[in-house]
């Protein structure tokens, strides 16, 4: 019997892209080469799906395919050619399996988008489900709540069987739409806000804020950590900019009074991220605020930070509740790094008392006792960089 196994790939948001769907699906299959290796040989393009011909095990290729942004779902399937005994054999297999491991009930869903094949999905469906019951008369038919579902689906390059769909993340691929600099802290919030960016197919890098001494390393590794998860699911390395942002901490102290300091620490933070995004060709900022969560997320304080630069701003979670941005760190690996006890610069120097609706005029006065161009060179000129792989963290440079 000819029967193979492959991988059979499923997008969704993708298809609704119109003329636009080849520049699409080209990036997603980009992608998935990356994360699994796979040649252009090895990948089969064809309407509304993607097929993935591995030379191993197929299976070996399911979790890097399930962190991989536009893919819908998948399965592994074996392959026969559209003829009613190979198809027959091929469910039998699949049945036989699927008692092994504990199955009692099964149903057939088969599908005929080839309409020159002599049956159609009903025929079949019966069937495929004779030749089960024939096969293994201890199994019976539920259409309802079965313990397994074998799916048929006759293609005009080929019948694909499955009994499983593996979830994928969905979205669209990393990198089809542009580049950002995501502020990424030691905390809850950054780190989500930059997979949900990366969902929406931006590819994302970072940049940290470290202030020795009043900062100490852990908090530096806390942050390349978080990195690496975060390069996980864009499947290729994230470059992590750290700026040194004690001097800068120091002097907005020294002039401004304490309920201040947080909108200008981040409105200082803003400008030297929005001059290395200009530097390095980054479409927009992102960051993890959520209106109303802490003190200094008013809206009147959003708009005074923002103020300070012309970038965009991204803020993925600007609607989200807390519980629901832990809920997603959890899921996506990022949650028991980020509440590892290593603080930032913005929570050592947090005032007691922040406030909560501030005063442009003011904070400009304020500002206007302060070199800013002199302070934000210094907070770029002593920097380190860093590109963060899943298994790797190499520095790139340090000035």
């Amino acid at each position: 019997m000819t029967m193979t196994q492959t991988i059979l790939v499923r997008y969704d948001e993708i298809g609704l892209k119109g003329k636009n769907r080849p520049e699409f699906v080209r990036r997603l299959v980009e992608n998935i080469r990356r994360v699994t290796g796979l040649s252009k040989d090895q990948v089969q393009i064809e309407w509304g799906r993607i097929y993935l011909h591995p030379s191993g095990d197929p299976k070996a290729l399911c979790q890097r395919l399930s962190m991989v942004f536009g893919v819908k779902s998948f399965s592994v399937a074996l392959v026969v050619p559209p003829e009613l005994e190979r198809m027959q054999d091929a469910v039998i297999e699949m049945a036989r399996r699927a008692w092994a491991r504990g199955a009692r009930t099964f149903k057939i869903e088969a599908r005929r988008s080839f309409k020159a094949f002599p049956l159609n999905s009903m025929e079949l469906n019966r069937e495929l489900g004779g030749a089960v019951l024939r096969a293994l008369p201890e199994l019976r038919v539920d259409v309802h709540r079965p313990d397994v579902t074998f799916e048929v689906e006759v293609r005009q390059e080929g019948v694909f069987l499955f009994s499983e769909r593996l979830a994928g993340p969905g979205g669209l691929p990393v990198g089809i739409t542009g580049r950002a600099l995501l502020l990424l802290s030691g905390g809850i919030d950054s780190p989500v806000a930059g997979w949900m960016l990366m969902k929406r197919g931006v590819a994302v890098d970072a940049v940290y804020f470290h202030s020795p001494p009043y900062v100490g390393e852990k908090a530096k590794e806390k942050v390349l950590e978080l990195g690496r998860v975060l390069a996980r699911w864009r499947g290729e390395p994230i470059t992590i900019y750290v700026p040194y942002f004690t001097e800068i901490q120091v002097e907005v102290s020294r002039c401004a009074p304490p309920p201040l300091w947080t909108i200008l620490f981040r409105r200082f933070m803003h400008r030297v991220a929005e001059r290395l995004a200009e530097a390095n060709h980054y479409g927009a900022l992102v960051t993890g605020e959520s209106l109303g969560q802490v003190a200094s997320q008013t809206m009147e304080n959003l708009a005074c930070v923002e103020a300070a630069t012309r970038m965009l701003i991204l803020r993925p979670l600007i609607g989200w509740d807390k519980a629901e941005i832990v809920r997603l760190a959890r899921e996506i690996g990022t949650y028991e790094i980020s509440i590892l006890p290593h603080e930032d610069c913005c929570v050592l120097f947090a005032p007691r008392h922040p406030e909560t609706r501030a005063r442009l005029d003011r904070v400009e006065a304020i500002e206007a006792r302060l070199d800013i161009p002199r302070l934000v060179g210094s907070a770029l000129g002593r920097m380190e960089v860093f590109s963060v792989t899943e298994t790797e963290i190499s520095a790139l440079s340090a000035v």
